[in-house]
């Protein structure tokens, strides 16, 4: 194998660690953090606003997937897409339970509107997740 100053075996050349899929546990909270607030952001607004709301999570999963590879140092691989992915997931899930309790507590706590605002609202909700995931992996790029 040729390195930067001759020949080497293939154990000998293969650097220690990886710059850019070695990440430290600060970085892992930091992107974490904004992926999951990035999360939230999707959920309200793809909540609030219907049909081109799965379009404005796909633009808003590359938003979140760049500012969080600015903030941690450009760092890529499977572990930063899975940190990515859990927070956005993470965080339009918190923002559809939060949701779905202010709803039932807006009818006065009744039992029969949980299960109609998450079968009617759910599967959108869960689908604006998946497609801010996607435009987060798309912008990506490992």
């Amino acid at each position: 194998m040729q390195g930067p100053v001759g020949f080497r075996c293939r154990q000998c050349g293969r650097p220690a660690r990886d710059p850019l899929t070695s990440v430290r546990p600060s970085q892992i909270a930091i992107g974490l953090g904004l992926s999951v607030l990035g999360g939230v952001i999707v959920g309200l607004v793809s909540g609030r606003i219907g049909i081109f709301g799965l379009l404005i999570a796909w633009f808003a999963g590359g938003i979140i997937a760049d500012t969080v590879i600015r903030f941690i140092g450009f760092k890529r691989g499977p572990r930063m897409m899975a940190i990515l992915c859990g927070g956005i997931l993470l965080g339009a899930a918190l923002t559809f339970v939060s949701e779905a309790i202010a709803f039932a507590g807006s009818f006065g706590g009744d039992g029969n509107v949980v299960p109609a605002y998450v079968f009617s609202q759910g599967p959108w909700a869960a689908l604006a997740a998946g497609i801010a995931c996607f435009g987060a992996w798309s912008r990506f790029r490992f």
